[in-house]
């Protein structure tokens, strides 16, 4: 329990004082310090024990009071330390969190935060998950493509050339190797075709019997279409 140090003495004791000679009211003063000082009462005439008798009472009502007082403020500080420790601990962390995001956006390219490079990313991403989507395709596959689309294309030497050339068209990897394998047919008619004009033409050129060869067909054949 902690000491008090001090006492109150009330005006209402006024009246009971005044019944008193200075000498018995010296000794009664004394003897309350004493009380407050020590705890024990003092042996003392029957005048001054009256008024010492309700006034020690008084002393350790409010006393009691004052512990009250103290042991409630202590309780509080007790938690308002705890309080504090824990809000201590929270702003640490918080600091060490808002560090680490700190440093964090440091390493981070200046442009990270520019929409339009969030874009470029994306889009970036997109690109390189298109170009790892793309399988080569077998013999097999190209043929059975070339069967149910009719397209006249030897399946083995269009699979060697572009295996040979790492899927490239050009300087650019290859995205649909079907719409290769379209390409590749269309040439291969134009090619047929130039090559029958030519033939043609000199079939024509070398002067064959026009008895054994239809002039007309020749030219028809030539120009690509009828007359």
């Amino acid at each position: 329990m902690e000491k008090k140090n001090s006492f109150v003495l009330y005006t209402d004791y006024r009246r009971q004082f005044d019944l008193l000679t200075d000498a018995e009211l010296g000794q009664l003063i004394r003897a309350v310090m004493d009380y407050v000082d020590t705890g024990q009462p003092t042996d003392l005439p029957a005048g001054p024990q009256m008024a010492f008798a309700f006034i020690s009472a008084q002393i350790d009502r409010d006393t009691k009071k004052y512990q009250e007082v103290v042991e409630k403020r202590r309780a509080a500080g007790s938690a308002g330390g705890k309080q504090k420790a824990s809000n201590a601990k929270q702003n640490i962390a918080g600091l060490a969190n808002a560090s680490t995001c700190k440093q964090t956006v440091a390493n981070l390219p200046d442009n990270v935060n520019d929409n339009d490079n969030v874009n470029d990313i994306k889009k970036k991403d997109t690109k390189v998950s298109k170009e790892k989507s793309f399988i080569p395709p077998t013999v097999e596959n190209v043929r059975e493509y070339c069967q149910e689309g009719g397209y006249r294309v030897d399946a083995e030497c269009f699979v060697d050339f572009y295996a040979s050339k790492g899927w490239l068209v050009g300087k650019t990897k290859m995205k649909d190797w079907k719409a290769a394998v379209r390409n590749w047919a269309r040439n291969n008619r134009n090619e047929g075709h130039a090559s029958k004009k030519a033939t043609a033409a000199d079939r024509y050129n070398r002067g064959i019997m026009k008895t054994e060869v239809d002039v007309d067909a020749l030219e028809r054949e030539l120009l690509g279409g009828d007359n």
